[in-house]
């Protein structure tokens, strides 16, 4: 699995991996898959890290209209917390501009409170959870998604199936999709 494989690659040099060439492409190319059948543009990127090792690889979804990128906006993400080996989908607010603005602290209060305020705006009945996400990394990003987190739903990884995956990822699409009807 690609949790696992990650532990072991970030070991290793970041530049020229072909792990991270395989994530940023394959693994992005899967995701626009899984997003063909919807109705609404998406814009889909995977990344393993910018210049080097990120403590979280992600996949996500977002609404061109709204950002394009993990930095500001709301957005769906696929999250990989390596180290307890689970996969999280997640409705999220952009975490880094929060943190380079406001400095941890704040950032953290006022991602919670924006978590919050996406989730009461939710009007489609849903089954994911509204509880706070476990990234297992202390280190500042990993913990500002954290707090921004909205709705999720976690697995283990062994547990994740393309399928279940692709169906929950729909709905926690069309949740989004109603919040940021495109234009």
């Amino acid at each position: 699995m690609t949790a696992r494989r990650f532990v072991h690659e970030r070991q290793r040099p970041y530049a020229g991996s072909p792990f991270a060439r395989f994530f940023r492409q394959d693994v992005a190319r899967m995701g626009r898959n899984l997003a063909a059948p919807r109705p609404e543009p998406l814009m889909v990127r995977a990344s393993v890290g910018a210049q080097g090792w990120a403590s979280i690889p992600w996949l996500a979804f977002f609404a061109p209209h709204v950002t394009r990128s993990m930095r500001h906006g709301l957005y769906v993400v696929f999250l990989i917390n390596a180290h307890d080996e689970r996969g999280i989908l997640s409705l999220q607010h952009g975490a880094g501009a929060a943190l380079t603005q406001l400095g941890a602290d704040k950032a953290h209060r006022h991602l919670r409170h924006v978590a919050s305020a996406t989730r009461a705006s939710v009007t489609a009945p849903h089954d994911f959870d509204d509880g706070p996400i476990d990234l297992g990394s202390p280190s500042a990003l990993p913990l500002a998604y954290q707090a921004g987190c909205a709705l999720s739903r976690t697995w283990a990884v062994d547990d994740l199936t393309e399928q279940g995956l692709a169906e929950d990822l729909s709905r926690m699409l069309d949740i989004y999709r109603d919040l940021v009807p495109p234009i």
